[in-house]
């Protein structure tokens, strides 16, 4: 896979799907950003919003209660509780 690919999962729905140019979400310990290439990484959401700058450029934010972000293989799911 040669994009970092997102998706943003509520218990309802799934709210994004499609390959991206970042990922900011709120970690535990602060914000961090998600890049293709990424290390593998697993790590809790706190309250906060969730950035996303899609490969065209557009910026969408979704708001995040908590969740959990896995990334591997620049396949990156967000489960969220909004």
């Amino acid at each position: 896979m040669d994009d970092l690919h997102c998706e943003i999962i509520t218990p309802l729905q799934v709210v994004y799907d499609a390959p991206v140019g970042l990922v900011q979400v709120p970690g535990e310990k602060g914000l961090f950003t998600v890049l293709k290439n990424h290390a593998p990484i697993i790590s809790v959401l706190t309250e906060g919003s969730i950035r996303v700058i899609g490969k065209n450029g557009h910026e969408k934010h979704f708001d995040c209660k908590s969740g959990v972000v896995e990334c591997k293989n620049n396949k990156m799911v967000i489960l969220i509780h909004e």
